[in-house]
């Protein structure tokens, strides 16, 4: 069972282009196993990369234990390793 608490402290992330929280748009999945994972779907392949940075960079600030990852996205790879290079552990 996934502890919904990381969740919690995402409620007030704003996805840019709707103005609605990235969590009531069903866009975060949690996944813990040996480390907890915070996956981002952007809600199109069409959102401008800094916004799917800014979303990112917001999870990794929010839940600095958590393992960050943009999914089905086409620099989603690319973003996810630079989130995790900054090494977030609370520090923005």
């Amino acid at each position: 069972m996934v502890d919904l608490e990381p969740i919690d402290t995402l409620n007030d992330i704003i996805e840019p282009e709707s103005g609605i929280p990235v969590v009531k748009l069903g866009l975060l999945k949690v996944e813990k196993s040996e480390k907890l994972r915070v996956i981002y779907t952007p809600p199109s392949p069409f959102v401008p990369p800094i916004l799917v940075i800014k979303v990112a960079v917001e999870i990794a600030s929010k839940v600095p234990n958590a393992e960050v990852i943009v999914d089905r996205y086409f620099l989603g790879k690319e973003i996810t390793e630079r989130v995790k290079r900054l090494g977030y552990r609370g520090q923005i």
